[in-house]
C-alpha cells in the first residue's frame, strides 16, 4: 500500500482541530481494499496494549497446590499466554498503567466470509483515531443520529409486544435518520435482540444498510486468536493457546455478527467487558466531528453497570430514552421519575432556596446532600430497589451509596428533562420517542447557552423521521421566516424525494416560494422553467427499486435527461392528444413534418420554455401583472409537482399538491389516466389491482369536485367539464375522461347536460311540445328557411362592452399627456368565446336598429340552425336512408352489364358511387381532424381503439370499390357479372348493417348497440370451440360411414367445396336441430357396424353441442347482457360523447354534397399555408374544436378561480380524510334566491350539516330492534334455567333455595313503552 507523502498528525490532544482530515491513500491493488496498514501504523498510529510485567493474582498465590504455570498474572493471563517475555514483578498487586504498555498493532481488518470491519485499538486511543477511521479509510457515510443502546448483558425476557415494538422502532430510527447503532457488541442480553432486529430487516430488504458499530472489550472476545492478522510476528507461538476452546468461559463471549464494524478495545487485561465510558468518549467526539450530530441513549433492561451508563451519558447531554417494561433499572427510575414529578418546581427555586435549573453536581459532598434532602421521603425506597436490581452482583456499601448518588441526580429537574420513557401504553412509537427525547434536550441545550436552536438541524432530522406533528409543535411553530432561503428550499427538496406529504403540506401553507425553485423570473417575459430542477426530482432512484415504480420500464429503463423526455413519456401515458408543456410543440401541420424530419437525424427541440399565454389575440392580451403572473406559475409549479408523484407513485404526496392546485378536475382525471396505463405495464395482478383501485379513486375525487361545481353554478360546471385547459397540455376534462374509460364522470348529469347543450348548440334543447317538434320538422324539411320561424332559439345576452384607446393596455406609463393628446374613447364588444370552440352558451345581441337587427338575426337564426350538431345529424340520416334505398334499387333493377341499347351505366349508379366516395373523404378528414398529434396516435384510435367498428368501415369501402373495378373490368358475360354482384351485394348488407350507428343517438337503443358489440366479441371467441366441434363430427363421420352412395356423381373429393359441402355444412346446421337428412342417410345402412357408430357419434356430439355449448353461449350472452343493464344511463351517455364529437366536427352539408365543404377547406388549408411565410402576423382562422376556448386570460382565469372555490372544501375532505358533503350544497337555481350571508353560513357550516337523519333513524331503530331480540333469547335463556332448577330441586341436591330470574323485558314491552 502507497500514500501520499502526509505528516503524521498527533490524536493525544483533545484540541485537534476537525479540519486535519487524512490524506486519502492509493492502494496498490483491487486486491488491497482491506488493507489499512499505512492508515493505522503511520497515519492514525493506532495500537494494542499488552501486558509486561507478571504479577500473580492474590488468589492465585493462596493456592499452594497450584503449578507456577498455572498461575494467573494480575491481567488474568497465564504465563504462557502473554505475548512477550515478560519479567517478574516485586509489586504486590497489578496495575494497568504500570505494567502495560502499548504495542504494534496485529489484528485488524474483515472478519472471514464477511464484510463486517475490525480492529483492536489500545483502551488509551484517543476516540478521534477511531472516528476518522470510520470516515476517511472505512468510508462510513455520515450519520444524522448515533443511537447507542445499552442495557442488560444476560438473558432476559421481554414480553412479545414489546420486544417486537423495540425491534421496529430502533431498525425505523436507522433507516430514517441514516443512524449508527453502537452496543456493546457481544451477543447477548440486549445485544443479541439488536443482531436479531438487523438480520430480520436485511433478509426482508438486503438493499439497506444498517451501520451497527460494536465497542467491545479485547479480552473478552471468545476465539479472540483467529482475528489476530497473520503478517505480524509475535514474540511468543504459543499465545492464546487456551483461548482456541469453543467452551465459553465466564467473561468471555462470542460477538454479534450482524453488526458492521467492531472496535475492540484493548486495556492489556483478559475477561471481564468494563471498558469505562469510552463508549461515551467515542459518540461525543463523532458527534462533534461532523458538527453537532444527535445522540441518544437507549436502556432496555440492564444492572447496576446500566445506572452508571446512563448518569454519564446524562452527564455529557446525551438524552436517554428508558423502555419502560424491560425490567430492572428502567422499571424503576421510570418509576421514580412519575412518582416525584409532582414535587418538583422546574421554574425556579423550591421552598429551600434551591436554584433546580442549574445541575446538581453529585460529586460534591454538600451538592449531594441537597438532593437527599430533596428526595429524603424516597431514599429508603430507592436503596431497596438498587438492591433488588443489584442481585446476583457482588455490590458493596459504597458501591450502593454510589448508584444512589447516580439515581438522585437523573431525579434532579434539569437532568429528568432529558430522560424520555417508552411505554406500551403510550400512542408513540420508539423511534418518536427517540426523536423528542432528541429534540427536547437540543432545546434545552440551546436555552442554557442563550442561543437560538438550530431549527434547520432540528427540521432535517424531523424530516428524516417524518414526525410533523412534533416539528409543528416545537420547531416550525407557523413560521419559517427565520430559516435561510436555500436551507428552505433543500428541506422542501428532500421532503419531496422522501416523500413526506405532510412537510410538503405545511411548507406550502406556510407560503413557501416553490416557484422560485424550478422556475426563473424574467424581465418583461414569461416565467422559464428550470428543466434541471425537474431532471432531478426525475432521476431520484429513491424508489425505482419497488415494485409498483414503473416509469423506468414505460421509458425503455432510460435516464431522463432533458424536458423533451418529460413530455414523451406524458404524451406516451396519458395520450397522444396530450401536447407538450415543457418543449416548443409544433403549431400546424408544417411544423409537425419538420420536427418529424429533425428527429430523424437526432436533432432536438431547443425551446423549453412554458408559454403561458397563448391562443389570445394581441388586441385582447396584455402584460400581466407580476403579483398575478407569479400566482399563475405557482401553479404550473403545483402540475409540475402532481405530475411527478403519479408518475413517481408518490400517492398521498399527490393528494397534497392536488388539495392545494386550482384545476383540480383535470389534475385527478389525468392522474386516473396515467394510472390505468401503469396497470398494462404491472407485472404481477396485485399491482394491477392496486393501481387499478387508485385510479378508481382518482376518477372519484373528479366525480366530487364536479358535483360541488354543479350544486354551485350548473352553466360555469359544463363549462368547466370542457374548457380547453392549457396547463395541461390543451386538453379538456371530458376528453380526459373519455379517453381513460371514466363512465361514471361522463355520466353525471353536469355532462349530460353539457352534451346536450352541445348536441343542440344555438337551439333550445327544451322543445318537447308537439308544436315546437312540428316546427323543428317543418325547418329540417325547408333546410332551415323556416326555422328562423318555428324554431326556438336560446335567449340572448347583452353584450357586453367596454371603452379603450387605441393604446393597447399593457401597464404603460404616459407622462405629460394632455387632454388634447388623448385619443377619444371607442365602444368595442368584448369577445368572450373563440367561435372555432364549442360557444353554445355564447349569444350576445348586436346594439344595431331594429329592421337592421331583424335581417341580422333571420341569417344568425338559420346559420345557427345548420351548425347544430343535431340538424347534421337529421339530415346525415335522412340522406344516408336515401342512400340505401338508392343502392338497393340498384342491385336490384338496374345492375345490368353494358349493351349496344344501353352503353352507358344508369344514372343511380352514377350517384352511388359519388355518393360512397364522398362518404370516403368525409371519414379521410374525421381520420386527419382527430385530436391525437402524430399519424401514429390517429391509426391507434381510429383503427385499432375499436377495432369491430373499423373492420366494418373498412370492409364496406374496400367491397365496394373491388365489386366496382370488377363491375367494369370483368363483366364480359352474366356469369362473370354475378362475381361483381355477389361482392356488392355483401357490401350492401355491411352498409345496411352501418345504418345501426344512427340509432346511438336514442336513449333506449343505444346500449343495446353496445350489447351487439361486446356479444360479438363474446361470439368470436366461442366459434373456436364450435367449429373445433364441427370439425372433429364431420370428418369422424365421413370416415366411418359413407353418405350418398346411391348417387356417384357426388363423392367426396379432394377439393375445398366437396369439403365444404359434405363435411363441414352438414355439421353446421345440425347445430340448429336439422338432423332429417343425417337420419335418413343413417337409416338407409341401419344394421351395419359403421352406421350404429356414427348414430352414437351424432347422439355425442347433438349433446356436447346443441345442449351444452349453445347453453354455455347463452350464458354467456345474458352476462354481457346484465353488466351492460346494470348502468345502461352510464353506457349510453358514454357512447353518446364520441356520438355527438363526430357531428360536432362534421360541415353542415350531407353527402354527396359534403364534397363542396372538403374543396373548400382544402383551399383554405392551401392559401393559408401559403400565405403564412409572407406574411406571419396575419390572422389565423383556426380549425373546429370540440373543446371551449376562452377568448382572452381573464376567461380562463375566472373559470380556475371558480373551480378552486367550488372544490375547495372537497379537496380539504380528500387530504384529512374525511367525508365530503356535495350532496348538501344548495343548488344554483336555489343560491339566486339566497341572500349573500345565508350563502356563508351555508358554506361554513356544510361539514357540520352533513348529516343524514333517515340513515341515522334507520340505524336507532335496528339497534333497537336487535336489542330487543337478545332480551326475548334471554328471557328463553331464564326459562330453561328456570326448568333445570326446579328440577335440581325436586332431586334435592342442594339445602339452599333456589335463586329467583329476573324476567327479560322483550321487544313488545318496548314497543309499549315508546307508546
Amino acid at each position: 500500500m502507497t500514500t501520499n507523502s502526509s505528516s503524521r498528525i498527533p490524536i493525544n490532544s483533545k484540541n485537534t482541530k476537525n479540519e486535519h482530515k487524512l490524506n486519502l491513500f492509493k492502494l496498490k491493488s483491487d486486491d488491497d481494499d482491506d488493507d489499512w496498514t499505512r492508515a493505522i501504523h503511520h497515519d492514525l498510529n493506532i495500537k494494542r496494549r499488552t501486558c509486561t510485567t507478571f504479577i500473580p493474582k492474590s488468589s492465585a498465590t493462596s493456592d499452594a497446590g497450584s503449578s507456577k504455570d498455572d498461575i494467573q498474572c494480575g491481567c488474568n493471563r497465564l504465563r504462557r499466554e502473554h505475548s512477550w517475555d515478560i519479567i517478574d514483578g516485586n509489586d504486590r498487586e497489578w496495575d494497568r498503567k504500570k505494567h502495560t504498555e502499548s504495542a504494534c498493532n496485529n489484528a485488524y481488518g474483515c472478519i472471514p466470509n464477511t464484510h463486517i470491519h475490525y480492529i483492536r485499538c489500545d483502551i488509551e486511543t484517543h476516540p478521534l483515531a477511531l472516528t476518522r477511521l470510520m470516515f476517511d479509510v472505512w468510508k462510513v457515510k455520515e450519520p444524522k443520529l448515533i443511537m447507542c443502546i445499552t442495557g442488560g448483558g444476560k438473558y432476559f425476557k421481554l414480553s412479545e409486544r414489546l420486544e417486537r415494538e423495540f425491534m421496529k422502532g430502533i431498525i425505523q430510527a436507522a433507516l430514517r435518520a441514516d443512524g449508527w447503532i453502537v452496543t456493546t457488541g457481544f451477543k447477548t442480553g440486549v445485544v443479541q435482540l439488536v443482531g436479531e432486529a438487523i438480520h430480520d430487516h436485511k433478509v426482508t430488504s438486503p438493499q439497506d444498510c444498517i451501520i451497527a458499530i460494536g465497542c467491545s472489550k479485547w479480552g473478552a472476545v471468545k476465539n479472540r486468536a483467529s482475528f489476530i492478522s497473520s503478517k505480524v510476528s509475535t514474540n511468543n507461538s504459543n499465545q492464546g493457546a487456551t483461548t482456541r476452546s469453543s467452551k465459553i468461559t465466564k467473561g468471555q463471549q462470542y460477538l454479534e455478527p450482524n453488526h458492521s464494524h467492531f472496535f475492540l478495545l484493548d486495556d492489556g487485561t483478559y475477561y471481564g467487558y468494563d471498558i469505562g465510558d469510552y463508549r461515551t468518549r467515542f459518540v461525543l467526539e463523532t458527534a462533534n466531528y461532523k458538527k453537532g450530530v444527535p445522540k441518544v441513549t437507549i436502556v432496555v433492561e440492564g444492572g447496576p453497570d446500566t445506572l452508571l451508563t446512563i448518569y454519564r451519558d446524562l452527564s455529557n447531554s446525551i438524552p436517554v430514552v428508558l423502555v419502560d417494561g424491560s425490567g430492572r433499572v428502567p422499571n424503576l427510575l421510570a418509576n421514580f421519575l412519575i412518582r416525584t414529578d409532582s414535587m418538583i418546581h422546574r421554574n425556579g427555586k423550591d421552598n429551600d432556596g434551591v436554584n433546580w435549573k442549574h445541575v446538581i453536581d453529585i460529586k460534591v459532598p454538600d451538592d449531594i446532600e441537597i438532593l437527599k434532602t430533596k428526595f429524603r421521603p424516597y431514599t429508603n425506597e430507592i436503596r431497596d430497589g438498587l438492591r433488588d436490581i443489584s442481585k446476583g452482583s457482588k455490590t458493596s456499601d459504597k458501591e450502593m451509596d454510589e448508584l444512589l448518588k447516580c439515581f438522585l441526580y437523573c431525579l434532579q429537574p434539569a437532568v429528568r428533562s432529558k430522560i424520555r420513557i417508552f411505554s406500551l401504553d403510550s400512542d408513540e412509537s420508539l423511534d418518536d420517542t427517540i426523536f423528542e427525547a432528541i429534540l427536547e434536550t437540543k432545546q434545552q441545550e440551546s436555552s442554557e447557552k442563550n442561543k437560538a436552536v438550530n431549527r434547520e438541524q432540528l427540521l432535517q432530522l424531523a424530516l428524516a423521521w417524518n414526525a410533523i406533528h412534533v416539528a409543528k409543535e416545537h420547531i416550525i411553530k407557523d413560521d419559517l421566516s427565520d430559516i435561510r432561503p436555500e436551507i428552505k428550499e433543500k428541506l422542501f427538496f428532500d421532503a419531496l424525494l422522501s416523500d413526506r406529504p405532510q412537510f410538503v403540506n405545511t411548507f406550502i401553507k406556510l407560503n413557501f416560494d416553490i416557484t422560485q425553485m424550478f422556475y426563473e423570473r424574467q424581465t418583461n417575459q414569461p416565467w422559464k422553467l428550470k428543466p434541471e430542477q425537474l431532471i432531478r426530482l426525475y432521476e431520484d432512484d429513491t424508489m425505482s427499486n419497488q415494485r409498483l415504480y414503473l416509469l423506468k420500464k414505460c421509458f425503455h429503463h432510460k435516464k431522463f435527461s432533458s424536458a423533451q423526455d418529460l413530455d414523451l413519456i406524458l404524451k406516451k401515458l396519458v395520450g397522444d392528444y396530450f401536447k407538450s408543456i415543457y418543449t416548443r410543440s409544433a403549431a400546424n401541420f408544417w411544423e409537425q413534418l419538420q420536427i418529424c424530419c429533425r428527429c430523424l437525424v437526432g436533432a432536438r427541440v431547443a425551446d423549453s420554455r412554458t408559454v403561458i399565454y397563448r391562443d389570445y389575440n394581441s388586441d385582447d392580451s396584455e402584460v400581466p401583472d407580476p403579483e398575478e403572473a407569479q400566482k399563475e406559475v405557482r401553479e404550473l409549479v403545483l402540475r409540475d409537482l402532481f405530475l411527478w408523484c403519479i408518475l413517481t407513485n408518490r400517492i398521498d404526496m399527490s393528494k397534497v399538491i392536488l388539495s392545494h392546485m386550482q384545476t383540480r378536475i383535470c389534475a385527478a382525471l389525468i392522474a386516473s389516466k396515467i394510472l390505468k396505463s401503469y396497470e398494462g405495464y404491472a407485472y404481477d395482478n396485485e399491482s394491477k389491482e392496486f393501481f387499478h383501485s387508485h385510479a378508481e379513486q382518482f376518477e372519484i375525487y373528479a366525480n366530487e369536485f364536479l358535483k360541488h361545481c354543479y350544486s354551485y353554478d350548473e352553466e360555469k360546471a359544463c363549462e368547466i367539464a370542457i374548457r380547453r385547459i392549457n396547463i395541461f397540455g390543451g386538453v379538456s376534462c371530458l376528453q380526459v375522461a373519455v379517453d381513460a374509460d371514466d363512465k361514471c364522470f361522463v355520466g353525471q348529469p353536469c355532462c349530460d347536460q353539457l352534451l346536450n347543450n352541445i348536441w343542440y348548440d344555438k337551439i333550445e334543447p327544451a322543445q318537447f311540445t308537439l308544436l315546437q317538434r312540428i316546427g323543428l320538422l317543418l325547418g329540417i324539411f325547408t333546410f332551415g328557411l323556416l326555422a328562423p320561424f318555428f324554431v326556438s332559439f336560446r335567449k340572448y345576452k347583452r353584450t357586453p362592452s367596454y371603452f379603450e384607446n387605441d393604446r393597447k393596455r399593457n401597464y404603460e406609463m404616459t407622462v405629460n399627456e394632455t387632454e388634447q393628446e388623448t385619443k377619444p374613447l371607442v365602444t368595442k364588444t368584448k369577445e368572450r368565446l373563440r367561435d372555432y370552440g364549442i360557444n353554445y352558451s355564447y349569444i350576445y345581441e348586436s346594439r344595431s336598429g331594429y329592421r337592421l337587427q331583424r335581417s341580422f338575426n333571420y341569417f344568425r337564426h338559420l346559420k345557427q340552425f345548420h351548425e347544430s350538431p343535431f340538424i347534421k345529424f337529421s339530415y346525415n340520416a335522412v340522406s344516408y336512408i336515401f342512400f340505401l334505398l338508392l343502392f338497393s334499387y340498384y342491385l336490384l333493377f338496374n345492375f345490368k352489364s353494358p349493351t349496344n341499347e344501353s352503353p352507358s351505366i344508369h344514372w343511380t349508379e352514377i350517384l352511388v358511387i359519388i355518393i360512397i366516395t364522398t362518404m370516403l373523404f368525409e371519414d379521410i378528414r374525421q381520420f386527419l381532424w382527430q385530436d391525437s398529434r402524430s399519424i401514429k396516435g390517429k391509426f391507434y384510435n381510429y383503427f385499432i381503439k375499436d377495432l369491430f367498428v373499423s373492420l366494418i368501415r373498412i370492409t364496406s369501402y374496400v367491397l365496394f370499390y373491388i365489386g366496382l373495378i370488377l363491375r367494369f373490368t370483368y363483366a364480359s358475360t352474366d356469369e362473370n357479372l354475378s362475381v361483381a354482384k355477389i361482392i356488392l351485394a355483401y357490401d350492401l348488407e355491411i352498409w345496411y348493417i352501418r345504418s345501426l350507428a344512427f340509432l346511438g343517438v336514442a336513449r333506449n337503443m343505444g346500449p343495446k348497440l353496445v350489447m351487439i358489440r361486446k356479444m360479438i366479441v363474446d361470439l368470436l371467441f366461442f366459434i373456436y370451440i364450435i367449429l373445433i366441434a364441427m370439425i372433429a363430427y364431420g370428418v369422424a363421420s365421413r370416415t366411418m360411414y359413407k353418405y350418398n352412395d346411391d348417387t356417384d356423381d357426388d363423392d367426396l373429393t379432394f377439393d375445398g367445396r366437396s369439403v365444404f359441402r359434405h363435411i363441414l355444412y352438414p355439421s353446421y346446421y345440425l347445430m340448429y336441430g336439422s338432423t332429417d337428412k343425417e337420419l335418413t342417410a343413417l337409416d338407409q345402412n341401419r344394421d351395419l357396424g359403421t352406421s350404429i357408430a356414427t348414430q352414437v357419434l351424432l347422439a355425442f356430439h347433438m349433446l356436447f353441442v346443441n345442449i351444452l355449448l349453445i347453453n354455455l353461449l347463452i350464458a354467456m350472452f345474458s352476462f354481457t347482457f346484465e353488466s351492460v343493464q346494470s348502468q345502461t344511463d352510464l353506457v349510453w351517455r358514454y357512447e353518446r360523447y364520441s356520438f355527438i364529437r363526430e357531428y360536432f366536427d362534421r360541415p353542415p352539408l350531407f353527402p354527396p354534397f359534403i364534397i363542396i365543404t372538403h374543396f373548400i377547406e382544402l383551399i383554405q388549408f392551401l392559401i393559408r399555408n401559403l400565405r403564412k411565410n409572407k406574411n406571419s402576423n396575419m390572422k389565423k382562422r383556426q380549425t373546429k374544436r370540440f373543446k371551449m376556448i376562452g377568448a382572452n386570460h381573464e376567461i380562463d382565469k375566472d373559470w380556475s378561480e371558480f373551480e378552486s372555490y367550488a372544490t375547495n372544501l372537497c379537496a380539504r375532505t380528500i387530504l384529512f380524510g374525511q367525508r365530503s358533503a356535495a350532496t348538501t350544497l344548495v343548488p344554483s337555481a336555489a343560491r339566486q334566491e339566497v341572500p349573500s350571508t345565508t350563502l356563508d353560513t351555508i358554506n361554513t357550516s356544510q361539514l357540520s350539516s352533513n348529516i343524514d337523519f333517515k340513515a341515522i333513524t334507520d340505524e336507532i331503530v335496528s339497534v333497537k330492534r336487535a336489542v330487543g331480540d337478545l332480551r326475548t333469547y334471554a328471557e328463553e335463556m331464564n326459562r330453561c334455567m328456570q326448568w333445570m332448577m326446579d328440577a335440581m330441586e325436586r332431586v334435592k341436591m342442594s339445602k339452599e333455595p333456589k335463586p329467583k330470574l329476573r324476567s327479560a323485558v322483550t321487544t313488545s314491552d318496548l314497543k309499549q313503552t315508546e307508546e
